[in-house]
């Protein structure tokens, strides 16, 4: 007899074989064999799928990119979870492990991999997404092999992160040497401390100079909660240290051995909130101020604060911490129950 227990691990296979996403551009290794499926929840496969077992990176199809060139990313899937926000990054190691640096080249917030759904397309793993989107690689960066990952934060259903590669040859004559100087990838949802808020769209803390909006079925963006990486001021991350790879790594045809994993990469330390003053629901605190604390009314009340660069909102009876917004946004109105956000001359509202 079939236990309940088999029958519900069957079950669950079947759902990931059906549904979610395959990055179909840039191609994917051959080797970790990607899922379709987020990363586990204690972010033991990080990064690649391949994580701390490592497995064996090969490539059945190399992928060519000039320096400066703009490329397609395009999937495959109907299980769009509502869209969200996705990253494209880089790293300089051909075999990525646990200790890559990986330097984001281009952010998408909401919208990706798909636009406008409120939930997903359909049901099939084999139907083309009709979105595509691209990406730069930029010109300022040093020729060599490389490895390219796309990351998904999902708006719709559990908080997960999801992660496919793609190994790369960069092409031509670099203008500069500025991969140290890029925002770090984003990772959350992975056993990191780090979380996404449901039902919205992610607003990267540090989306890079490259970020792009999209508009999905709502207007719902909101920074991510717990300690997580640290929002960039001036939108610059400082430079870390050299990728361990370096850019003269091959691909190997019969697979690479990923090595042994070291320190699990953690986001930064969040920026903390600074010292707030005693108040209750109907209390100041405009873009002005720096928090509020204690109990608070009416619920999903947005507060703008610390001059326009963070907020805090009304949850529970009470206030939560200041949350620092995206590089490049800020702030207006204090406290209302809507979070008027302006990024590049255009604003946003966040609906509470």
């Amino acid at each position: 007899m079939v236990s309940k227990k088999s029958l519900a691990a069957a079950c669950t296979a079947f759902a990931v074989a059906k549904g979610h996403m395959f990055m179909a551009t840039p191609v994917r290794f051959a080797s970790p064999k990607a899922t379709n499926g987020p990363l586990l929840a204690d972010g033991s496969n990080f990064p690649c799928q391949a994580g701390a077992a490592g497995g064996s990176y090969s490539a059945s199809t190399v992928n060519t990119m000039a320096l400066g060139s703009q490329q397609p990313l395009s999937f495959i899937g109907q299980a769009v979870h509502g869209g969200g926000s996705c990253q494209i990054s880089i790293t300089y190691d051909t075999a990525p492990s646990k200790s890559s640096k990986w330097k984001v080249i281009k952010s998408i917030e909401g919208g990706c991999p798909a636009k406008g759904q409120a939930g997903n397309m359909g049901d099939s793993a084999d139907a083309p997404d009709p979105d595509v989107y691209s990406f730069t690689i930029p010109d300022d960066i040093p020729a060599g092999n490389a490895t390219v990952a796309w990351t998904w934060f999902n708006k719709v259903g559990n908080r997960e992160m999801y992660m496919q590669c793609a190994p790369v040859a960069l092409t031509g004559s670099s203008k500069g040497d500025n991969y140290d100087s890029l925002p770090d990838m984003f990772t959350a949802n992975i056993g990191n401390g780090c979380a996404t808020r449901p039902d919205t769209d992610l607003l990267f803390p540090n989306p890079g100079k490259a970020v792009e909006q999209l508009n999905g079925a709502t207007s719902a963006f909101a920074a991510p909660t717990g300690t997580c990486q640290q929002q960039a001021a001036g939108g610059g991350a400082a430079p870390p240290a050299q990728p361990t790879g370096g850019a003269g790594g091959g691909f190997q045809t019969g697979g690479a051995s990923a090595g042994a994993p070291a320190a699990t990469t953690s986001a930064a330390t969040a920026a903390q909130p600074t010292a707030a003053p005693a108040a209750g629901g109907g209390a100041g605190g405009g873009a002005s101020g720096s928090g509020l604390t204690g109990a608070c009314s009416p619920e999903g009340t947005f507060n703008c604060v610390s001059g326009g660069k963070s907020f805090q909102q009304c949850a529970s009876g009470q206030w939560s911490v200041v949350q620092p917004l995206a590089s490049g946004t800020s702030c207006t109105g204090g406290q209302s129950a809507t979070l008027n956000v302006v990024r590049s001359k255009r604003a946003v509202a966040f609906q509470a």
